[in-house]
C-alpha cells in the first residue's frame, strides 16, 4: 500500500508539473507567434509600399525619357510625337492621358489612353497666359501636383522642355484619381490590407473607398502624424481605428518623394484575425494537455499494475517474465513521442497558423492511435501504415523537400501483423540519426519482400555509429520478435543504404 501510495503521488506531482510546462511553453509560442506575426507584417507592408512607390517612379523616369527626346528634336513631327506620347501610354498602364503643348497659340493637344489620334483643345486668353506662365517659372523644368476638370480630380506631372531650335514646350502625364485607384486594386489582388496615399496638403490620391479620392478626411492628430512622416522622412507606426473596415487595423506610414512632391503612402493591416487564431491555438492547446493528461493516467495506471503484478509473479515460468518487461518497454515510447511531438509543434506553431491546425489534427489522430493500441503488442501493416503517415505528415512541415518518404506494400501482406509502432519507430530513427538537408536530402523506402518487411534509407549518418542509433525502439522490437517468432529482426548498412528487416507474422496471434 505504501508503494502505491508513493506511485500516486509521483504521478500527481508529474501531471503538475506537465501542467505547468504546457502552461509556459503555450505562453511562449503565442508571443513569439505574435513576435512572428508582427515581423511578417512588417516587412508584407514594406513591400507594398515599395511596389506603389516603384510605380510612380516608373512614370517619373518614362517622362525623362521623353524629356530627353524632345531636347534632341529640332521639330516636333505629328506622326512622330503621337508615336512617342502613345507609347508612354502603353508603357505605363495607370497614365489616363497625355498631353503637349509647344509655346505658341495653337491649340493643347491631348492623346486619351485608347485613342488613335489626338484631341485638340483650343486655350482661352487665360489658360494661355497659365501656360506661358509654367514655361517661365517652373523650377528645375518640373511640376507636379492635382487639378479638378469637369468634376474629375487629376494628378499631373508636367515637364519644361527647351529643344535646340524653337522656343520651349510643355508635355504632362495625367493620371484620373478614379483611375489610379482601379490599377492599384487590380495590381494588388486579394490581399489582407490596403493602402491609401495622401499629398502634402492632406488629399487623398489613392483609397480603396472611391468616395474619399480627392477629399482630406482626417483628423488634426493623424495630419500631425502625415507631416511628421513627411519632415523627418521616417516611418510611423501605430495601431488605430480604421473607419473604413471598422475594425482596429496596424497602421504604418512611409514617405514617399515624386518630383518636388512629399507624400505618404499608409499600409493598412487589420488586426481582427490575430486574436481568433491565438485563442483557437490555445483551445489546440488545451485539448493537447488534455489527451497528454489521459495517456499519463493511463500509463500511471498500468505501470502501477504491473509492478505490482510483477511483485507477485516474480517467480513465474520465463515466458510470462517476458511478457511483462515487454509491456514495460512498451509503455517507455509514448512519452518519448510525446516529447518529439511537442517540439516540433513548438517550432510549427509561430511559421504558421493553418498548418499549425492541420498539425494538432494530425496529432490528435496519432495519440488516438496510441490509445488504441496501447493494450496491443502486434498491428497489422495496414494500421502501422495508415499511423507512418500520420506521423511523416508532422515531420514532412519540418523538413520538406528534404525528407521523402516512398510506401510500396503489395495488398497481400496487408493483413500480416508486425510489433506496434515499429514502422513509426524505424522512420524516426532514419530522421533522427541521417543528414537532412537540400544537398544531401533523406529519402526513405518501405516494400515487402516475401516474408518481409523492409524499410531502407540512404545512409549519410550525422557522425553517430550504428549501435549508439539503438535505443528503447530497436530494443523493444527485438524483444517481441524473441516472443513471438523464430525469425529475427535484422538491421545494418548495406551497399550505402541503412536496412531493417521486418519479420511478417502471419499466424493468428
Amino acid at each position: 500500500m505504501r508503494i502505491r501510495t508513493n506511485i500516486i503521488s509521483i504521478g500527481l506531482i508529474l501531471l503538475a508539473l506537465f501542467m505547468i510546462a504546457i502552461y509556459l511553453i503555450g505562453k511562449k509560442i503565442s508571443d513569439v507567434g505574435n513576435d512572428m506575426n508582427n515581423a511578417n507584417v512588417r516587412e508584407a507592408s514594406r513591400y507594398r509600399a515599395e511596389s506603389v512607390a516603384y510605380e510612380f517612379r516608373k512614370t517619373e523616369e518614362l517622362q525623362r525619357l521623353a524629356r530627353e527626346f524632345f531636347g534632341r528634336t529640332e521639330s516636333y513631327n505629328e506622326v512622330d510625337l503621337f508615336s512617342l506620347l502613345k507609347t508612354m501610354l502603353q508603357l505605363d498602364p495607370k497614365l489616363s492621358r497625355t498631353w503637349f503643348f509647344r509655346g505658341t497659340k495653337d491649340s493643347l493637344r491631348i492623346l486619351e489612353r485608347n485613342s488613335e489620334s489626338f484631341r485638340r483643345m483650343k486655350l482661352s486668353g487665360s489658360e494661355l497666359k497659365y501656360m506661358y506662365t509654367l514655361l517661365d517659372t517652373m523650377r528645375e523644368h518640373h511640376y507636379s501636383g492635382t487639378y479638378t476638370e469637369n468634376g474629375k480630380i487629376y494628378w499631373t506631372t508636367i515637364e519644361t522642355i527647351e529643344p535646340a531650335v524653337s522656343r520651349k514646350a510643355l508635355f504632362g502625364f495625367d493620371i484620373l484619381l478614379t483611375d489610379l485607384h482601379s490599377y492599384f486594386a487590380e495590381a494588388s489582388g486579394k490581399v489582407s490590407s490596403y493602402v491609401f496615399i495622401v499629398n502634402e496638403q492632406g488629399v487623398l490620391l489613392s483609397h480603396p473607398d472611391e468616395r474619399l479620392l480627392g477629399s482630406s478626411p482626417f483628423q488634426q492628430e493623424e495630419l500631425d502624424t502625415l507631416r511628421e512622416v513627411m519632415k523627418t522622412k521616417h516611418e510611423v507606426e501605430m495601431m488605430v481605428h480604421s473607419v473604413f473596415l471598422s475594425s482596429p487595423v496596424l497602421r504604418i506610414y512611409y514617405p514617399l518623394t515624386i518630383g518636388e512632391e512629399n507624400w505618404v503612402i499608409a499600409v493598412n493591416v487589420p488586426q481582427y484575425g490575430n486574436r481568433e487564431i491565438l485563442d483557437e491555438f490555445h483551445r489546440y492547446t488545451l485539448m493537447i494537455a488534455l489527451i497528454t493528461i489521459v495517456i499519463f493516467a493511463v500509463l500511471l495506471f498500468f505501470a502501477q499494475h504491473k509492478w505490482r503484478k510483477e511483485y507477485r509473479l516474480r517467480r513465474k515460468i520465463e515466458r510470462e517474465s517476458m511478457e511483462l518487461h515487454l509491456q514495460q518497454l512498451k509503455n517507455q515510447i509514448n512519452p518519448h513521442f510525446l516529447f518529439n511531438s511537442l517540439n516540433s509543434l513548438s517550432v510549427l506553431i509561430g511559421t504558421d497558423s493553418v498548418l499549425a491546425k492541420e498539425f494538432v489534427l494530425k496529432l490528435s489522430k496519432v495519440y488516438r492511435y496510441l490509445l488504441e493500441t496501447r493494450n496491443e503488442s502486434l498491428s497489422t501493416i495496414k494500421e502501422e501504415i495508415d499511423f507512418t503517415r500520420q506521423y511523416y505528415f508532422l515531420q514532412k512541415i519540418r523538413f520538406g523537400e528534404q525528407l521523402e518518404l516512398t510506401i510500396d506494400v503489395s495488398l497481400a501482406c496487408l493483413d500480416a501483423k508486425i510489433p506496434s509502432m515499429s514502422l513509426q519507430m524505424l522512420v524516426e530513427n532514419a530522421i533522427k540519426h541521417n543528414q537532412i538537408t537540400m544537398q544531401s536530402p533523406l529519402h526513405i523506402h518501405i516494400h515487402d519482400d516475401e516474408d518481409w518487411l523492409i524499410v531502407s534509407n540512404n545512409y549519410q549518418p550525422r557522425g553517430e555509429s550504428g549501435e549508439a542509433s539503438m535505443g528503447v525502439g530497436f530494443e523493444r522490437i527485438r524483444t517481441i520478435y524473441e516472443f513471438y517468432s523464430r525469425e529475427k529482426f535484422v538491421y545494418g548498412c548495406q551497399n550505402g543504404y541503412y536496412v531493417c528487416k521486418l519479420p511478417l507474422l502471419r499466424n493468428d496471434l
